[in-house]
């Protein structure tokens, strides 16, 4: 799990003590930041063959051809003063207003903090699986927001990323498998599976009634709801189903994209989770090993 660490006070001090070493910042503003080519360290790792999978994030305050995604730390920090020392490392401003603010990461130090393994270029997909355009690996920055920061890679797109509809995977010559499935919402069977799970209450996720896969050459259904404070994916016929997932923690879906990549016979699953009752935020991504749903370690497909 992406480890997401709301500090605010270590935020606001952080927010503070760039804005006072950036006087001449005020308002929106970008200022540019020299970026030397990436070294042959940099562009090896990223050229690795792991294959990313995750969604992609737009800068809603700040335009351009520019989106990102958020970061995997290659060893977690132990605790704040540890995060608080990784985020000191970031230097140049690179955009600031009243509530948000971009910092450089130096990249001979991004390859020791970060995992950056086949982030080199991404083919970016929208709702409908189709190939909208494709991205770079520019930089490593902080992102620094009143919510939630994080160190996130940004990547140069060649068109407007206007939504939060996309998904990117890097390290993909393949072709989608054909969709053998239609996604629905289903109030109904919602209720029966929360009923066979002994789980009355369902969480107010993916409108209320989960997301349904009814699998077109049978009568077998993929199912993905949340119960109050957890979530599951459960394989069911007419009458049994089998819990595929369960999530360890406490953890809702709020979205997912049925990705058309197929593994042992069923396709991988892209989620975006919330801790219930907080605001800590990650994503994960499911991949079928024949059994069960696991779910991958970094969001990485070997």
């Amino acid at each position: 799990m992406k480890t997401i660490i709301i500090l605010i006070a270590l935020l606001f001090t952080f927010a503070c003590s760039q804005t006072g070493s950036n006087k001449d910042v005020s308002g929106e503003n970008y200022q540019k930041t020299p970026v030397a080519p990436l070294s042959e360290k940099t562009k090896k790792i990223l050229n690795d063959k792991a294959q990313f999978i995750g969604f992609i994030n737009r800068f809603e305050f700040s335009g351009g051809n520019e989106a990102y995604i958020e970061l995997y730390f290659r060893k977690e920090p132990k605790n704040e003063e540890e995060y608080d020392k990784i985020v000191k490392l970031a230097d140049s401003l690179i955009y600031q207003d009243e509530d948000n603010s971009r910092h450089y990461f130096p990249e001979n130090l991004a390859t020791d903090y970060f995992d950056l393994s086949g982030l080199f270029k991404l083919n970016i997909y929208d709702k409908h699986d189709k190939l909208f355009c494709k991205a770079e690996f520019l930089r490593v920055e902080y992102l620094n927001q009143n919510i939630s920061s994080a160190f996130i890679a940004v990547f140069k797109t060649e068109k407007l990323i206007n939504s939060d509809e996309y998904y990117g995977i890097s390290n993909f010559n393949e072709i989608f498998a054909q969709k053998n499935f239609s996604i629905a919402k289903d109030s109904i069977l919602t209720k029966k599976i929360m009923t066979r799970l002994t789980k009355q209450k369902t969480f107010k996720g993916l409108e209320n009634n989960g997301q349904h896969l009814y699998f077109t050459n049978n009568d077998t259904v993929l199912s993905i709801v949340n119960a109050e404070n957890f979530a599951y994916i459960v394989l069911g016929k007419q009458k049994d189903f089998k819990v595929l997932y369960k999530s360890p923690v406490h953890e809702n879906m709020i979205d997912l994209r049925v990705i058309p990549i197929n593994k042992s016979g069923l396709p991988c699953i892209l989620t975006k989770n919330i801790k219930p009752d907080s605001d800590i935020m990650w994503e994960n991504l499911f991949i079928f090993n024949g059994q069960q749903y696991a779910n991958s370690s970094r969001q990485r497909r070997m």
